[in-house]
Formats: structure tokens, C-alpha cells, sequence
């Protein structure tokens, strides 16, 4: 195993070490109160039933864009800023996600991916609750494309 490649362990990334800015018709707002972001696009695919094989194939037909967002409420943005604007107008604002991951103690650098046509699935409005604790959101989101403006180097593998 003298040839073996290791992952570096300072190499794997704190989920800590990011930054979430949403803007707003074209205002940025660095989202301080995130929590946990998360975004993924998933493949829709076809079944593909064939003539001389038992295994059923699968064709990709398009893709889509999903995540969920928690945070503290401690903004009226949402409410304002979105809620409210499609309410009193029927428009909703133009929006995008833009997310900077950067662990300063790895080697593998900084990725930043902007997610456009965001649009978040509920605007929390308030949560109380009479134990202890803090008002909390949440919220899924769609998005119809992403731009990876800057991506990770990756861990050296030899």
C-alpha cells in the first residue's frame, strides 16, 4: 500500500466556512440569519423499456433544481421585499442565491455557485412558541439554472 492516496484530512471542508447573499431585484442582501443551506439538481429520467435485455433503461429528459434554506427570523425581507410586492402587484421580484464556500485551512480552494430564477416556496410570517428557544424559518426553494463562477481545485490525489 506505499502507493495508496490519502484524502488530507485538513482538506475536507467546514460546513461552516460559507457566505449566502439573495438579491432582490437586484439588491444584495447577505443572509446573516441562514442556518443551513442546502441545493442539489436532480436528473428526471424515462424508463426505456428495450427488446433483448431484462434491465430496464432509464433517459434523462430534463433537470431540476431543488434546496431548503433554515434560518433565524430576524428579517422582514421576505415579507417585504417579496410577500408583499407580489401581493399589492402581482409581480414577484427577480431573484438569485449566490453561495461562497471557503475553508481557509484546506487546500482545495473556493467555490462559488450562483443559483438564478430562485424562488423560495413559503415566506415565513412568525413562529412562537411558549418553551425556550428562538423564531426559526424555513423554507424549500426551487431554481431553473446555476452558474459555478469559481470551483474547488480539488485534493491532491497523487
Amino acid at each position: 500500500m506505499a502507493n495508496q492516496v490519502i484524502l488530507n484530512q485538513q482538506d475536507t471542508i467546514n460546513s461552516k466556512e460559507g457566505m449566502v447573499v439573495v438579491k432582490i431585484d437586484g439588491k444584495n442582501y447577505p443572509f446573516i440569519e441562514a442556518t443551513e443551506v442546502s441545493a442539489q439538481v436532480d436528473f428526471n429520467k424515462e424508463d426505456v423499456q428495450r427488446l433483448g435485455t431484462r434491465f430496464k433503461g432509464s433517459k434523462v429528459t430534463s433537470v431540476e433544481g431543488t434546496g431548503t434554506i433554515n434560518g433565524y427570523l430576524v428579517s422582514s425581507i421576505w415579507v417585504s421585499d417579496v410577500l408583499e410586492n407580489y401581493k399589492n402587484t402581482g409581480v414577484l421580484p427577480e431573484m438569485s442565491l449566490t453561495v461562497t464556500v471557503e475553508d481557509k485551512t484546506s487546500a482545495v480552494g473556493k467555490q462559488v455557485i450562483v443559483l438564478t430564477g430562485f424562488m423560495i416556496d413559503t415566506v415565513p410570517l412568525f413562529a412562537l412558541a411558549s418553551d425556550d428557544g428562538v423564531m426559526m424559518g424555513e423554507t424549500d426553494f426551487t431554481f431553473d439554472d446555476y452558474q459555478m463562477t469559481n470551483k474547488f481545485a480539488g485534493p491532491k490525489r497523487a
